[in-house]
């Protein structure tokens, strides 16, 4: 059995464990953004008021005819949307989630060095760590994070709601549960900017990081509109397969 190279062996330092909770939970935010526009993105393809008396009617034929996959799809959209973004906010010890990563870089500040990404090295958006990045290096300072903390607290009462509709009535089907809290669509998107804020504020100070979310929005709903019009356009030429092959079979038989 071969022994374990130095490399394999090696502790990941506080900077490194840092930089991959903070990736962690863009990466789950990205996702949980995806799914709150493609089920945003299908419901405005049936709106009279967004695309159009006509369209909307095309679009919800379309989406009836094949509804034993969008009704689930979009539900599951809806569900999965709720889903991960309270397992972003969930104050649980055992889960990963915005408040124990902020106060990670908190407790491990003063280790969240120039020196730190020097050690670390390698890329960032496809820069490497040089002189000129260790130079500007900035850090998380306590002004940061207290500041995350107050923008935090401000929507503490839609965390908290968000929270009690995970437990009660998606992750759980509690008998006796409370009435559903109406989370609004100002309410998400003002989850989804306090998260962008903090998540690039992070990895701004940290690696010179920040993600550009502008266009999430518009690629997802884009995407979701290009799949109706597909099932829209195809569809003569599959039902015109299904009448050949009908009638091939009918030729096979005895007349």
């Amino acid at each position: 059995m071969s022994e374990n190279s130095p490399e394999e062996n090696k502790t990941p330092s506080e900077y490194d464990a840092a930089l991959e909770r903070i990736r962690s939970l863009r990466g789950r935010f990205y996702k949980a953004q995806c799914t709150f526009y493609a089920f945003e993105g299908m419901q405005e393809l049936i709106a009279r008021d967004v695309v159009g008396d006509d369209q909307a009617e095309k679009n919800s034929h379309t989406i009836n005819t094949f509804r034993n996959f969008f009704i689930p799809a979009r539900e599951s959209l809806r569900i999965n949307f709720f889903l991960e973004l309270a397992k972003i906010f969930d104050a649980s010890d055992q889960a990963l989630h915005i408040t124990k990563v902020v106060n990670y870089v908190d407790r491990h500040r003063e280790t969240l060095t120039a020196e730190a990404l020097k050690k670390h090295g390698g890329f960032f958006e496809n820069r490497r760590v040089d002189k000129e990045m260790i130079d500007q290096y900035l850090g998380v300072k306590n002004e940061d994070l207290l500041e995350i903390r107050s923008l935090l607290a401000t929507h503490e009462k839609t965390i908290e709601e968000l929270k009690t509709y995970r437990d009660s009535w998606l992750a759980h089907d509690d008998i006796q549960k409370p009435e559903p809290p109406k989370i609004d669509r100002p309410e998400i998107i003002g989850l989804f900017e306090l998260l962008k804020k903090i998540l690039n504020t992070l990895t701004g100070k940290l690696s010179s990081e920040s993600m550009m979310w502008d266009h999430v929005e518009r690629d997802v709903k884009h995407h979701t509109k290009l799949v109706i019009e597909y099932l829209q356009r195809f569809e003569p030429y599959r039902i015109k397969e299904i009448e050949a092959d009908l009638d091939k079979e009918f030729n096979k038989l005895p007349h």
